[in-house]
This record gives structure tokens, sequence and C-alpha cells, in this order.
């Protein structure tokens, strides 16, 4: 597994500057490495991808593999490695990435979410590339200024406390919200997603 695999141009090295939960739903915040602009790319994902994000940054490690777990397991077991990973378009609003692999066969590229890569780079401690074209496309300025005008335009039914929630607690407090309410088709996902989450807890 020697061989040399040349990264494409326009790439630049990122790493999660945060995991939460917004007014539109759960998100991580890529950054370029050594950068100090307040420039990130936010990328929306799922609940259970950002409870397993969450968790392998945390260090927890749970009782049974999850998907990423076992994914990770796998190509050890098949005497591969991944190299990283590169979040290599925007096409509208969805993100679109790569996970490159060496194995004895040389090179391969999988197609994946960018929520999957992230959680398998961080679990085979492989570095995060994206193209300079997502970063300037999807990009925006976090800071005092946009912390302010995100302020005024909140939601006030979103509580202020769900910006410091665990993914699991945050969906409780969605289900409690979409009950009281009366919308029951929404509650029923969200306790099928909190029951999942519990199950990988």
């Amino acid at each position: 597994m020697s061989e040399e695999h040349k990264l494409p141009e326009g790439l630049m090295e990122v790493k999660i500057s945060d995991v939460s939960i917004t007014n539109v739903g759960f998100a991580i915040f890529m950054k370029p490495v050594g950068s100090t602009s307040n420039k990130v790319v936010p990328i929306f994902i799922g609940p259970l991808e950002t409870y397993s994000i969450s968790s392998a940054l945390d260090g927890v490690t749970p009782p049974r593999p999850n998907t990423h777990d076992l994914i990770i397991n796998m190509i050890s077991e098949l005497e591969s490695r991944i190299l990283h990973v590169i979040i290599n378009d925007i096409i509208g609003n969805i993100f679109y990435a790569r996970i490159v692999i060496q194995s004895d066969d040389g090179i391969v590229e999988i197609d994946a979410r960018p929520s999957d890569s992230v959680a398998i780079a961080i679990r085979a401690k492989c570095p995060i590339y994206m193209h300079d074209k997502v970063y300037q496309e999807a990009g925006v300025v976090i800071g005092d200024e946009a912390k302010s005008e995100a302020s005024e335009n909140e939601d006030e039914e979103t509580p202020a406390s769900t910006m410091t929630q665990s993914p699991l607690e945050a969906l409780k407090t969605r289900l409690q919200k979409a009950v009281e309410q009366e919308r029951f088709e929404e509650a029923a996902e969200l306790r099928d997603q909190i029951e999942r989450l519990q199950r990988e807890n």
C-alpha cells in the first residue's frame, strides 16, 4: 500500500469548529485549518449523524459498533486504510463528498454524504478536505454582527437552551412541543429517532 495519492487542485484542509442545533436543525460547522477568519461552512445533518459525530469527538465508545464504527472495522479487516475525505461539491443546497481509501489493489474513491464522511474521518483520524468552490459558495461569516442578526430573526418558539442541548435532549424537546401542538405525525417520527439514538447509546 505504498502507492502515492496526489490531491486534486483547489483543496483546503478543514476541521469541525462546532456541532450544534440551529433554528432549522442540526449542523456541523466546517472551518479551514489554521484560519483566523470567522467564515465557516454550515452543513445540516440528521440527528443520528449528529450523535455519531458528537460521540466520536467526545471519545465515547458505544457498547456495540454503530454504522460508522462498523465501516472502520471492515476497512481495517480488509487491510485497507482511509487516506482522507473530500467535501468536493455543492449543487443547490446539497453537499457531496468522497471517501478516499487505499488498499493493496490501489486507490478507491467512494461517493458518500458529508455527514457520513466526517463521522468516518474522525474515527479514522484522517484529514478532511474541502474544495475551495464549496467554501466560497456555502461559507457564511459568524461574528458579533451575524449573531446579532440571527438573534433578531430567531424563532420565538425555539428555546435558547436547545443551543447547548445534546442531540437526544433536543429531540425530546422537539417531541414535547410537537405533541403539545398536536402535530402527531411529526411526533411519531421524532419518537422513532429518539428510540434509535437510545439503542445506539
